[in-house]
């Protein structure tokens, strides 16, 4: 008889396999915007400039999902952790995710169809999920390594 895993072990490495490919999407987001910069831009270079702000926020918004979404794959698959350290791991996985959604994919649209997309609060709600996400995932990293070194020592 097949053992099967409760619902609740998938759905962690489901959310973190999510978020990678979002992760993944603003990389790739990144550089498709490098590209657009020219080496010499007309005028005094404010487009090219803020263009490149654009390319380093999806760059370190993309590697810190990646992470994000890492994090919560190793410690689902490779430890049992708790429910509190579960819970924030996947928090900080779905914040990052979420940042992407509402931060790069309007700025990936604007490029591939060429429009102009009024971001407005979008922007603001996705910038805070950046820092949201890395202090619940570093939480959850941390709670983890504190209940291992609670059944370890009590062993």
């Amino acid at each position: 008889m097949e053992h099967v895993q409760p619902m609740s072990v998938h759905r962690p490495r489901a959310i973190a396999a999510g978020t990678a490919v979002l992760g993944a999407i603003s990389l790739l987001t990144a550089v498709l915007f490098f590209e657009t910069i020219p080496d010499n831009p007309p005028g005094d270079g404010f487009a090219a400039g803020l263009t490149g702000l654009f390319v380093m926020l999806c760059a370190i918004v993309g590697v810190l999902t990646i992470a994000e979404a890492g994090l919560l794959f190793l410690v689902t698959h490779f430890r049992d952790p708790t429910n509190l350290p579960r819970r924030l791991l996947t928090l900080g996985a779905v914040a990052g995710g979420l940042s992407i959604v509402l931060l790069v994919v309007p700025m990936l649209a604007s490029l591939v169809f060429d429009l102009f997309l009024p971001l407005g609060s979008v922007v603001g709600i996705g910038l805070l999920l950046v820092p949201i996400g890395v202090i619940a995932s570093g939480l959850g990293a941390v709670v983890q390594l504190v209940d291992e070194f609670r059944s370890d020592s009590r062993a």
